[in-house]
């Protein structure tokens, strides 16, 4: 069952169940992958949607230049599309790829993917995932807002990006 709640600043959030989200692969990796990892550029990385749960969860995988498993079983990113406007990111990654700067370039990325990502502060599970927010918000063509109820970092190639900055408030 899905109801919504009504919110300051014309912005409505999702209280569906969250059903459909998945979690990555434990993994073994090397320093020599690490490194390599580390100098990946967030400009590197690309998407592919590779399914559903058939109501408001995006399942995506990460793809990269060169051909590894890593990403595939390390990475889980899922998108939960929030009144079919805002795209709130749900990511986990294996414990050996946490630490080396690979979730910074993942949102950094997912923003010029997608034109922009949105997370409800209420809804953080992770306390880093505040310094991610401000990294982007540093970004030259990233353009990010913040109120009571989230953060919202928008490319600045997209579109939409003033109706988005005007329903954000």
């Amino acid at each position: 069952m899905s109801y919504h709640k009504a919110m300051a600043y014309q912005i409505w959030e999702s209280f569906e169940e969250l059903g459909g989200l998945r979690y990555p692969e434990q993994i073994d990796i090397d320093e020599s992958d690490k490194e390599w990892i580390k100098k990946i550029r967030w400009k590197d990385l690309d998407w592919e949607q590779i399914g559903d749960n058939g109501r408001n969860i995006v399942w995506l995988q990460l793809k990269v230049p060169l051909d590894t498993e890593i990403f595939k079983n390390g990475v889980v990113v899922d998108i939960q599309i929030i009144q079919g406007t805002l795209y709130q990111i749900h990511i986990t990654l294996a414990e050996e790829l946490r630490g080396i700067g690979l979730g910074t370039k993942i949102y950094r990325s997912l923003v010029d993917w997608l034109g922009h990502i949105y997370s409800g502060k209420g809804r953080r599970q992770n306390p880093i995932i505040n310094k991610v927010w401000k990294r982007l918000s540093q970004a030259s063509d990233v353009t990010c807002a913040s109120n009571d109820l989230g953060d919202i970092c928008i490319s600045d190639k997209n579109p939409m990006k003033s109706k988005l900055l005007k329903i954000f408030g």
